[in-house]
């Protein structure tokens, strides 16, 4: 599920080679980001209720460590924050979802 380049930056010849790796980089990420999920829907069976699946401090904490990773890399970490913000309420949304239908 790695992303293993075919050219380097520096190496590709024209905006075809730069587009077809950033195609493949967004793909493997696409992937991971599913693999993720299915980390987050088995979470729900180690949790209690509502408050569990939404675990706010647990969010904050985790928004912070990808800022500071985001900053350490040479990215905006406040841009990387509010994309992994609004990633994760998105998993927690359905994670309620998933955790409210095996109440049931």
């Amino acid at each position: 599920m790695t992303y293993k380049p075919t050219q380097a930056p520096n190496k590709c010849e024209n905006m075809n080679h730069i587009r077809a790796e950033i195609d493949q980089i967004d793909h493997s990420i696409i992937k991971l980001l599913a693999t993720r999920f299915e980390y987050v829907k088995a979470a729900s069976k180690f949790k209690k209720n509502t408050t569990d699946v939404q675990a706010k401090e647990r969010f904050d904490s985790m928004l912070e460590q990808r800022k500071q990773w985001s900053n350490e890399l040479g990215l905006n970490g406040e841009i990387i924050k509010d994309l992994y913000a609004n990633l994760v309420r998105y998993f927690i949304d359905e994670e309620l979802k998933y955790f409210k239908n095996k109440e049931k």
